[in-house]
């Protein structure tokens, strides 16, 4: 099928060609994330090429074909559906559509690509989740098995290129994904999708300015614009809204209060000042530009450990100060080990910020109702929970009065939607004010510069060394850039402690010391981000490496000869975290190290030096948390709580999970199905996973995040299944006459394990118990599983690395991860979290940086200006699972955070060895090449610096 633009009504007042379909033709799977063309999702087919339709006036198209992802299509589409599927291509699918239109393109212009054609032409769409292996490596299949006339095959078969393993729902099978048939054929359904009868749309008007006094608001011309419903300012939300506060379980943190808009001042460059509310998306946006903000500039705080050293007065006036919390521990003694130390290396460890940056912005629904005064929000929240609370709270509504839906699909999140945001607040109060819906979706720029970052640590590190350069103590003392505003529910005090129990990581050391404080200051608010303990393992693998240059050893020996003993009663990190859950500790490292030949390798470097070339091997190691023991929590002073979940046999004999997890690209519905179908018996589409619903699911404050989906969800889900397939068996033996031993489920079939006979179809007999009240309640399991039995992944990552002597450039040659979480539920869907996540951490040293001008204002404000990796950029990168055996009967570990949280080090780790033999020591993550070169040019020394023994 294809459509013309000029069909529907006014195609010029519109706007854009995406405007159109999306709003006159409802073809949402032309998404908007970028609206600057940069990103591809909103990529069609028009006139048989591909276009942006964000960047095409409506009327420019007019009479002209159009084909989005909503077409049944052509055989090849078809063909390039079932491929990218079969291959897990995608994760949270935002990206599905545009990537489907630009290779359908591809293979019609060169039907036998290389693998360079694929990744140039594909370099123009952007996906965060999948680290773009598994789309290349999917349209390279399609190529292959394409032919001008492939058999028919029943809608919805698996391609004979596919494995039939991956149809197996068992454990340990890439069973397919049960959430990506949306996302490639239109159906997907994301926050921006979602619509209701009189829905009126908000647009925030943001400070300019860093630091700035409001000297006045002139809104006339905006609330007289046309289509403008109201301008909101904080002025009409005083006095009916409770203060935004955050709870913290650690003692001595201190938070501001604060209100959705700023009333007397801004305090960053993006904070919400007004909210303007219309008839349209445009109409809002267009009122937002004439509201008129007077401003009196104030220094502003652009130095956290200037802020932390009380340099600035407090930017809020209930604070006496600009630190929120400052933590301390001593482990050891680390005053006697530094007085007898052979030798101390010092540096301090230094991160830009960086930007989580989902190609799905945030954005709500928010449905009050004034007959019943309940209020629905609809948002993209990885813990829909948490919004209620807060929502609840803050606008003074009864629990039961707030329900909080996350839509169908999820566009990523990468921990910035885990955040309840002062924009929620808002859109909700003016929803429940005006009495009708109010739609809030952000833009990029908005995104990139309000939203919030991450990272953006600084932290002194001080090694005491003995004789033989043996580890005596750390002393640590950790600055972390909170921004203008924390950000609730989880308070970013919880970072500072974990950063303090884990820089210890996985190395022996018998003394330790700790300093972090939390500072206020005028960018942008610190958000969580995939692993926001990140700078643990960044300040100790830099460490290791920089202490083992220091005395002249290989790295990855100097790690080896480090690593803490488990093998005793009660193996402990020093901070106190319990190491019992890790057999083999360095596993991973002793694999990596076998795998990367460093022997060989080190020969390689010198030949290439000698030719002018700079090669680099970086390897890093680390425990995760995944979540981590009880014991962590304990010396962190913080745990997040258990995790729920309910599994059972709805009324037509369908087995149903319900959970507070939120998947957004995890492939949380496809990994908790295999679970329950394992070990109910059935097949994988017999189970339903039903999440992201208050109304519905078990009470999970935390919701996603911490790498709790396999260990905890998964162990709940693990466990009450099994007691519900007992219970169902013994209902069965009940109304059947068998004895309960000896019935099994086996393909979705009861049976009698001693005749082999067929009792009857799981779902039958199920709907028959399920309808008989004695038997219900046993057929509906609750589970509350928490974390003592789980612990550790741990991993290591290689990555080599070639530096362009001229340009600066880095080149990641080849990447290697090597990992052990237990046992893998989901090969396929653990690959691709590991690639996504390495490839992001990769990002965040070579490309993106959220930057700001030496007078606050940022600079990093579209894609065009922050770099994301791209197909041309991302390695290929290779993967091994150890799959140790585990402690208890629940053998998943998490691993959806290390690959993120590892990668900076290895990399720079890779770059540092490149040019090590010039004496350069990085000790600065973000390495671009204006970076590199300035390096090279700073340390071109006539004689080479000795390395190792």
């Amino acid at each position: 099928m294809t459509c013309t633009p000029g069909t529907a009504p006014e195609p010029h007042s519109c706007g854009t060609l995406a405007d159109h379909l999306r709003d006159c033709l409802g073809r949402k799977s032309v998404r908007l994330g970028c609206e600057d063309g940069v990103c591809g999702s909103c990529t069609v087919l028009l006139d048989g090429r591909t276009a942006r339709a964000c960047t095409i006036v409506a009327g420019q198209a007019e009479g002209l074909p159009v084909r989005t992802a909503e077409d049944p299509g052509d055989p090849l589409m078809r063909h390039l559906r079932e491929v990218l599927w079969a291959e897990h291509a995608f994760q949270c699918g935002f990206c599905a559509a545009g990537f489907l239109m630009e290779i359908h393109a591809l293979l019609g212009e060169l039907p036998d690509p290389t693998e360079e054609q694929v990744r140039h032409r594909l370099a123009g769409n952007l996906c965060r989740c999948t680290g773009y292996e598994s789309i290349v490596r999917a349209t390279l299949i399609a190529a292959r098995t394409w032919t001008a006339a492939p058999p028919q095959r029943p809608a919805g078969d698996v391609p004979p290129s596919v494995p039939a393993a991956t149809t197996d729902p068992a454990i340990g099978t890439s069973a397919l994904r049960a959430e990506d048939r949306t996302v490639l054929d239109g159906r997907a359904r994301f926050v921006a999708d979602l619509d209701r009868p009189g829905t009126l749309h908000a647009r925030f008007v943001r400070g300019t300015r860093p630091h700035a006094r409001i000297t006045g608001l002139g809104l006339a011309a905006a609330r007289t614009a046309p289509g403008v419903v109201a301008v909101l300012t904080a002025a009409d939300l005083n006095g009916t809204l409770n203060p935004i506060g955050i709870a913290c379980p650690l003692e001595g943190y201190t938070a501001p209060a604060f209100a959705p808009l700023a009333e007397d001042r801004v305090r960053f460059e993006g904070d919400p000042v007004a909210l303007v509310v219309a008839t349209g998306q445009a109409e809002a946006e267009h009122a937002a530009a004439l509201v008129d903000v007077g401003y009196e500039d104030l220094p502003p705080v652009l130095d956290a450990r200037a802020g932390a050293d009380g340099a600035h007065p407090p930017l809020f006036p209930d604070l006496d100060g600009n630190v929120l919390y400052t933590e301390h521990r001593l482990h050891g003694d680390v005053t006697g080990a530094f007085a007898r130390a052979a030798r101390v290396v010092r540096h301090r460890l230094r991160q830009e910020r960086v930007q989580n940056a989902p190609l799905e912005p945030r954005g709500g629904l928010a449905s009050y109702n004034p007959g019943t005064g309940r209020l629905t929000y609809d948002v993209a929240s990885q813990s829909p929970t948490s919004h209620r609370q807060y929502l609840s709270d803050v606008l003074g509504l009864r629990l039961d009065l707030v329900r909080v839906r996350v839509p169908p699909n999820m566009g990523g999140s990468f921990g910035i939607k885990g955040g309840v945001f002062r924009e929620d607040i808002a859109v909700c109060w003016a929803s429940r004010h005006l009495g009708r819906p109010v739609r809030w979706i952000e833009d990029r720029r908005e995104h990139l510069t309000a939203a919030g970052q991450a990272r953006g640590e600084e932290i002194d590190v001080e090694a005491a060394l003995g004789a033989d350069g043996e580890l005596l103590a750390l002393r640590a003392d950790l600055v972390v850039d909170q921004g203008a505003y924390p950000v609730p529910p989880i308070a970013s005090a919880v970072f500072v402690a974990i950063v303090g129990c884990l820089i210890p990581n996985a190395y022996r050391l018998p003394a330790y010391e700790f300093t972090g404080r939390l500072t206020l200051t005028n960018r942008a608010p610190y958000v969580a981000y995939r692993g926001p303990w990140e700078m643990a393992t960044f300040a100790a693998e830099r460490t290791m490496d920089l202490v083992a240059r220091a005395v002249g050893e290989e790295p990855s020996d100097y790690r080896l000869r480090h690593l803490a003993p488990v093998d005793g009663p009660d193996p402990r990190m020093v901070t106190g975290a319990l190491l019992t859950d890790v057999p083999a500790l360095g596993s991973t490292l002793l694999r990596a190290r076998q795998e990367a030949a460093v022997e060989e390798f080190r020969a390689r470097q010198a030949a290439a030096r000698a030719q002018g070339r700079l090669l680099g091997l970086g390897i890093a190691t680390l425990l995760e948390p995944a979540p981590g023991p009880w014991s962590l929590h304990e010396a962190m002073g913080a745990h997040m709580g258990p995790e729920p979940v309910r599994v059972l046999f709805a009324p037509d004999g369908r087995a149903q999970i319900r959970t507070g997890q939120i998947p957004h690209g995890q492939g949380h519905v496809t990994t908790l199905g295999q679970i329950a179908a394992t070990t109910l018996g059935l097949p994988l589409d017999a189970v339903d996973v039903v999440h992201g619903d208050t109304d519905l699911v078990p009470y999970s404050l935390a919701g996603t995040g911490a790498s709790r989906a396999a260990a905890l969800a998964g162990g709940g889900v693990l466990r009450a299944s099994r007691t519900l397939r007992a219970n169902l068996l013994m209902a069965v033996a009940r109304r059947t006459g068998h004895p309960a031993l000896d019935l099994d489920v086996v393909a979705g079939r009861v049976v009698d394990r001693r005749t082999g006979r067929t009792v009857g179809a799981v779902a039958d007999l199920a709907a028959a118990c399920v309808a008989d009240e004695g038997e219900r309640a046993r057929l509906d399991v609750s589970e509350l599983f928490d974390s003592e039995e789980t612990g550790w992944a741990e991993a290591t990552h290689c990555c080599w690395v070639e530096i362009d002597p001229g340009l600066g450039t880095v080149a990641v040659d080849r990447y290697l991860v090597v990992a052990d979480s237990g046992r893998i539920i989901n090969p396929a869907v653990a690959d691709g979290q590991l690639r996504g996540g390495a490839v992001q951490g990769i990002g965040t040293v070579l490309q993106e940086r959220s930057a700001y001008a030496p007078d606050g204002t940022q600079l990093s404000r579209d894609l065009t200006e922050y770099l994301l990796p791209t197909t041309r950029t991302a390695p290929p990168i290779d993967i091994v699972h150890l799959e140790s055996r585990r402690t208890g009967d629940v053998p998943f570990r998490g691993l959806g955070e290390g690959g993120a949280v590892l990668a900076p080090s290895a990399v720079v780790g890779a770059v540092e060895d490149a040019l090590a033999h010039l004496g350069v020591r990085l000790t600065e993550r973000h390495l671009p090449p204006w970076r590199v070169l300035d390096l090279l040019v700073a340390h071109r020394i006539p004689t080479p610096v000795p390395e190792y023994r």
